[in-house]
């Protein structure tokens, strides 16, 4: 129900701008397309901006993760109480470190 006095709006001051302003068909044009063109240029810079912050959360959260596992594994490895089960967590750890280092 609220979208109804807006689209009002948007149309009352449409129209006054066209009646107002005296300009031609292509002038209208070109503004409405410098206008869809900024605003494309605005989403475009904000989603590339959210992109790369996401990524460099992503290798954080990753080096954590890679750091945590290799150490429970080196613990497990060195003190003898588990040495195959760290020995693959450190296997593991040092693909995720490769991953995250190389590749991301």
């Amino acid at each position: 129900m609220k979208a109804y006095p807006i689209t009002l709006v948007v149309l009352i001051l449409f129209f006054l701008c066209i009646l107002v302003c005296p300009v031609s068909a292509e002038s209208v044009q070109e503004k409405f397309q410098n206008t869809i063109n900024s605003w494309m240029q605005f989403f475009e810079t904000n989603l590339e901006w959210f992109s790369l912050t996401l990524n460099e959360f992503l290798k954080r959260v990753i080096k954590i993760t890679y750091f945590t596992i290799g150490l429970a594994g080196f613990v497990l490895w060195a003190s003898g109480f588990s040495k195959y089960t760290g020995r693959r967590l450190m296997v593991g750890a040092l693909i995720m470190a490769f991953v995250a280092e190389i590749l991301l």
